[in-house]
């Protein structure tokens, strides 16, 4: 019997109350828990690396800061060089050489092929007409393909417009009525016959009269001009083709605008001749073409306040 009992004691399993095993459970909750230590180094880790994203994404963003206000900058400096530029494209506009070709005394059958010349190579020219009512179909040539008509003379009678300053008016306002009346343009420009400086007008109203004639024609509202290249076609009755180009050129080259004095008189048969080495030779010396109009700069003899 006491063999009994000692075999039972020594078999029997221990038995845990439910308070030691919500006990036992706290234990081994708290074993679990002795970790932290290695997650919140885990989360140092982490931080650490956020913070060293962060740092590099402020770096970009620096940098992209720095990126932009240099292209700023370089686009303030562009415009700047832009502006510079355009200055020195508009200088050099300003400086062109322009060659304004003038024709006196027409018009006739040698306007007619100027025109077609002119037409051809695309120039612009300036034609000081007379009052010649069969020639009303060049007057409106010559409106309608782009060119400058002007004032020259109705009557180019040396001893009646010369005579005193209104009867020079006088004959300046019939031929500005006649071409509007015609063709309907208002021409504004005038060139006297002979120039402004002309001394045969001496002859008939005496030493001063041009003097007189050039504040008339001011006062009345007129814009006149003389040359400062003389082709010398108007030398001789034909003068020769090669004296009309040298005359041109020669004269031409130490200026940036040249007025060129020619004519289109029916005789004037050389000057259209010469006209294309004449345009030839202007443009190898860098001139350019177009037509006098109330904004050229003026080109006068005289110039009386």
């Amino acid at each position: 019997m006491g063999l009994i009992i000692l075999f039972a004691f020594l078999n029997k399993q221990p038995v845990i109350s439910e308070e030691n095993k919500n006990t036992l459970n706290l234990n081994e909750q708290i074993m679990v828990l002795s970790k932290p230590i290695d997650i919140q180094q885990d989360q140092a880790n982490v931080i650490e690396s956020d913070s060293n994203t962060a740092k590099k994404i402020d770096n970009i963003v620096q940098q992209n800061k720095q990126i932009i206000d240099r292209i700023n900058t370089l686009n303030i400096e562009l415009e700047e060089l832009e502006q510079v530029n355009a200055t020195a494209v508009m200088k050099v506009k300003d400086h062109s050489k322009i060659a304004y070709l003038t024709f006196d005394d027409g018009p006739s059958d040698n306007t007619i092929k100027i025109l077609d010349f002119l037409k051809l190579n695309n120039i612009k020219a300036t034609f000081f007409v007379l009052g010649i009512p069969s020639r009303i179909d060049v007057y409106k040539r010559i409106v309608d393909e782009g060119h400058t008509l002007a004032l020259h003379s109705n009557t180019h009678e040396y001893s009646d417009i010369y005579k005193d300053p209104q009867s020079f008016l006088d004959d300046i306002i019939a031929l500005k009525d006649f071409i509007k009346k015609t063709i309907g343009y208002d021409a504004e420009i005038l060139r006297f016959p002979g120039g402004s400086n002309n001394t045969i007008s001496h002859k008939y109203g005496g030493a001063l009269i041009m003097q007189d004639i050039i504040k008339t024609v001011n006062d009345a509202g007129y814009t006149y001009f003389d040359w400062n290249v003389d082709s010398m076609d108007a030398s001789k009755n034909i003068q020769d083709k090669n004296i009309i180009v040298d005359a041109v050129i020669k004269q031409s080259s130490v200026l940036d605008q040249a007025v060129i004095l020619m004519h289109d008189s029916q005789c004037k048969t050389t000057t259209v001749d010469a006209l294309p080495e004449v345009v030839i030779g202007l443009k190898n010396l860098g001139f350019k073409f177009d037509k006098l109009t109330l904004d050229t700069p003026v080109v006068q003899f005289s110039s009386i306040k």
